[in-house]
């Protein structure tokens, strides 16, 4: 598999836009000779090669939030607003135009969060509809950066569990102690408020007293 580091980056005025690009953007200066030709700038996983084209140049940045780094970019004087924030299935993208010769296309990928989908979970065995539905509101109050490792090992968890006790079909207990297993003691009252917020019998897998009792020690 090839990856790319490195791309020529055409736009009517180099120097211009290598101003923008270190100064405004971040990237870093590789080359200080001839502007009018080849003047290369890096941001530390990009490389690019600026020469004169008779186009505007169009370079995408991604961004975690659109609206506050579009907004921030705005306070340039020559940078301006092209497009509105238009979402293209889970990505939020916005045009800016700079008077440097590059237009700036912004990207914000959107989570299943921001979407508010369940993602499937990788089963193998069989599972009601209903205790799927269960578990994929459940992995919702695990912090999106751990989630889709949440969601593979409590799979896993839970389906061991089942064929342990000798079934083909996962049960509801299975799952529940599934996610006691996998969750870390400190984020055990979210569980359970999550698992109550689906009409389970939370007390049967998790004990409040386990973290009423460290609330009071560190009182």
């Amino acid at each position: 598999m090839f990856y790319a580091t490195a791309c020529y980056l055409y736009t009517p005025d180099p120097e211009k836009s290598y101003t923008l690009l270190t100064e405004i953007l971040g990237f870093t200066g590789l080359q200080e000779g001839n502007r009018t030709s080849v003047t290369s700038v890096c941001n530390g996983s990009l490389t690019l090669h600026l020469a004169r084209g008779e186009y505007p140049a169009m370079l995408t940045l991604q961004c975690s939030s659109i609206e506050n780094d579009a907004q921030s970019l705005m306070q340039q004087p020559n940078i301006h607003q092209r497009t509105n924030i238009t979402r293209y299935q889970n990505t939020l993208e916005q045009h800016l135009y700079c008077d440097e010769g590059i237009t700036l296309i912004l990207s914000q990928p959107l989570s299943e969060d921001d979407t508010g989908e369940l993602p499937p979970l990788p089963i193998t065995l069989v599972w009601q509809d209903k205790l799927v539905t269960q578990a994929q509101h459940i992995l919702k109050a695990t912090p999106l950066a751990f989630r889709e490792k949440a969601r593979i090992n409590m799979t896993q968890q839970a389906e061991y569990l089942a064929i342990e006790a000798g079934e083909l079909e996962v049960q509801q207990p299975h799952i529940m102690q599934a996610f006691v297993a996998i969750t870390p003691p400190f984020q055990h009252q979210t569980l359970y408020e999550a698992m109550k917020t689906q009409g389970i019998d939370a007390d049967s897998f998790l004990d409040p007293a386990s973290w009423q009792d460290d609330a009071c020690s560190q009182d």
